[in-house]
C-alpha cells in the first residue's frame, strides 16, 4: 500500500502547491541526498510535502523533473511530465480501449525506487474526472473517480426571475 500511497500523495500534493512559488527550509540530510544523485542539477525549488521533500529541477537544459526524498534523505524516485505519445504501448492501448471518452489532461511518469516505473494519467470526462495509476503494461494499481461540479448559467437564475414578475 505504501509504494502506491507515496507516489499518488506527492503527485497530487505537488499539483495543489506548483502554483505557489515558496521558498522551504530543506534539511541537511536532503540536501546532500539531492547533490549526490544529481550532480550538475539546475534546481528550481523545493516544495515540503508531509514527510518529504520535492525537488523541482533540470539538468544539461532537459525536461523538468521532480525528485522525492523523505524528511531522512532517502531518494524515493524522480518523475517528469510526458505526452501521450511517450507512453508504452500497453499504456496507450488501456487508456484508448477503456477511457477513450475521456479527454487526456495530463500524463506523468514516476520512476520509483522501490516500484519501479508507474504513470499517472489525469483525465476528465463529461461529468468526472479521473486519476490512474498505471504500471509499464497498463494494469490499472489506482484510481480515482472524482464528479465535476456543475455550474448554474448565469441566465438560467435571471430567466427564473423574470418569471416572476
Amino acid at each position: 500500500m505504501k509504494k502506491i500511497l507515496f507516489p499518488v500523495t506527492a503527485l497530487f500534493l505537488l499539483l495543489a502547491l506548483s502554483s505557489k512559488a515558496q521558498q522551504t527550509e530543506v534539511p541537511a540530510e536532503v540536501q546532500n541526498s539531492f547533490n549526490a544523485h544529481f550532480k550538475n542539477a539546475q534546481m528550481a525549488r523545493w516544495v515540503a510535502i508531509q514527510d518529504s521533500h520535492v525537488a523541482t529541477f533540470s539538468m544539461d537544459g532537459q525536461i523538468w523533473r521532480d525528485a522525492y526524498f523523505t524528511n531522512d534523505g532517502e531518494f524515493k524516485g524522480v518523475g517528469h511530465y510526458i505526452t501521450s505519445d511517450m507512453l508504452p504501448i500497453g499504456v496507450q492501448e488501456k487508456l484508448n480501449a477503456d477511457y477513450g471518452n475521456y479527454e487526456t489532461i495530463e500524463l506523468y511518469q514516476f520512476d520509483g525506487t522501490e516500484s519501479g516505473i508507474c504513470f499517472f494519467a489525469n483525465l476528465k470526462g463529461e461529468k468526472n474526472k479521473l486519476t490512474l495509476k498505471l504500471d509499464d503494461t497498463g494494469y490499472v494499481a489506482y484510481s480515482q473517480k472524482d464528479r465535476i461540479k456543475q455550474i448554474k448559467k448565469v441566465s438560467e437564475p435571471l430567466a427564473a426571475a423574470e418569471k416572476k414578475h
